[in-house]
């Protein structure tokens, strides 16, 4: 299977979302009366509940590791709940979320970087990457991608799910990782490279 297929079952939803759906406690100090997460004042365990699972979802396509999502998704919500009161505009909210995710993703990727490049092989972590429904061929595939992501530097890594993943604009992918465009160029020029002499995944224009 070509690893352009690899790419739509993880940006399609394929990929599993058993971790990313499974309710992750606020703590208890952080409940309040409900009201909706789109209007002012916002209120945590709303916000909470409503996209929980989104993040979750993210924190699996960048990280690639079920069993890490928990703690990724709580370390996203204690930033959210901490700087909630500071958000003006409910539009922005998830926006908002997504960019305190993918630097969460970012700092959690780092620390554990050199572990994972020393790692030759590390085929169990990826197992449950792809639902149930997915062919073995599938599984594989999707697997052996994020098993040559994991040998990857992290903002390589960051950029090319960022682009071809989650389909971000360049721009967007700089504001989220607070680099510059031809910062963002270079880094999934890189990427492209590493997985085009590795695995043929498919090139897409930059500019």
């Amino acid at each position: 299977m070509s690893s352009e297929r690899a790419v739509r079952l993880i940006s399609t939803g394929k990929i599993s979302t058993a971790a990313a759906d499974r309710p992750t406690a606020a703590p208890d100090r952080l409940v309040a009366p409900p009201t909706a997460p789109d209007s002012l004042p916002l209120r945590f365990d709303d916000v909470f509940r409503r996209y929980a699972p989104y993040v979750g979802a993210l924190v699996l396509r960048l990280v690639g590791r079920a069993a890490d999502v928990d703690d990724i998704v709580q370390d996203v919500f204690i930033q959210a709940h901490r700087d909630l009161a500071r958000l003006r505009e409910p539009a922005a909210l998830r926006a908002w979320l997504r960019r305190i995710t993918v630097r969460r993703a970012r700092r959690w990727l780092r620390k554990h970087w050199v572990r994972r490049r020393d790692r030759e092989t590390d085929v169990d972590a990826h197992t449950n990457l792809v639902d149930a429904g997915a062919s073995p061929e599938e599984r594989a595939e999707v697997a052996r991608i994020y098993r040559m992501l994991d040998r990857m530097p992290r903002d390589e890594r960051l950029v090319w799910v960022l682009r071809f993943v989650e389909g971000e604009t360049l721009h967007s992918i700089a504001g989220l990782l607070g680099a510059s465009v031809s910062t963002v160029q270079r880094r999934l020029r890189a990427a492209e490279a590493t997985m085009a002499t590795t695995t043929g995944a498919t090139r897409g224009a930059i500019g």
